[in-house]
């Protein structure tokens, strides 16, 4: 709670202005800079995570859900070996970026309400906006790796990053582990970088925060292995 200076009324911790005398507690964050938003979540999380949540307009959380469904969506694409279906490695990337940013931006508001109702369950307090922002900015190491270990990926493996036949573990098993090793520890990274969110906001212990993390993972991971027919079909369809 923040006890306003004013009137000595007690506040939320997130709150600008006091609710009885409409003075200013904290400095107001209009817009949020993408570059030193990153950099801060990376260097300085929990402070950074605060004013993601302080801020009046949650800038670019929408580009980094359609940058983070890029990301999974070419995880699907591994995973379900999809690359079989089209003809080449160029319209294997066009129809991944597109169908990634389509479920990033779908999957955005999906996120969010389970990240409220999972908090309050718990004990603790979330908001609808900043619950979007928030785990936005915590995938920031998986969209990250979209530059960086994903462009080597395709470089080491080209279009065989998606086939089976033969299948990159397969083809070049030492730079396959050691990608894949990356991508787990960026994900593991998110993760953590998500439960710190929690804990900064939602005033949940840490222990609460990973728990609420894991069941909200689990839950995405879930609907995606049931959507993954429907995935299939529609990549068949349209090849």
């Amino acid at each position: 709670m923040i006890v306003c200076p004013s009137c000595s009324t007690e506040n939320e911790d997130l709150a600008v202005v006091c609710r009885s005398c409409k003075g200013y507690l904290q400095n107001r964050v209009v817009n949020l800079d993408l570059f030193t938003t990153v950099w801060g979540i990376l260097e300085s999380p929990r402070s950074t995570f605060r004013l993601v949540a302080l801020s009046e307009h949650k800038n670019y959380a929408l580009t980094l859900h359609a940058l983070f469904g890029i990301a999974v969506m070419f995880t699907i694409f591994w995973y379900l070996r999809l690359g079989e279906v089209f003809g080449g490695l160029l319209e294997t990337l066009i129809w991944g970026s597109l169908a990634g940013i389509a479920m990033g931006l779908l999957g955005a508001p999906l996120l969010a309400l389970g990240y409220v109702l999972i908090a309050r369950l718990l004990g603790g307090t979330a908001s609808f906006r900043n619950s979007l922002a928030l785990v936005a900015y915590a995938s920031v190491p998986i969209c990250l790796s979209l530059f960086t270990v994903f462009p080597v990926e395709l470089v080491t493996f080209g279009m065989f990053l998606f086939t089976s036949n033969p299948s990159p573990a397969v083809l070049s098993p030492v730079s396959f582990y050691v990608l894949a090793g990356l991508d787990a520890m960026l994900m593991l990274w998110s993760i953590i970088l998500l439960a710190t969110a929690t804990r900064t906001v939602s005033k949940l212990s840490f222990p609460k925060s990973l728990a609420h993390v894991i069941v909200l993972g689990g839950l995405y991971v879930g609907g995606l292995i049931l959507l993954a027919p429907l995935f299939v079909q529609f990549f068949v369809l349209i090849a």
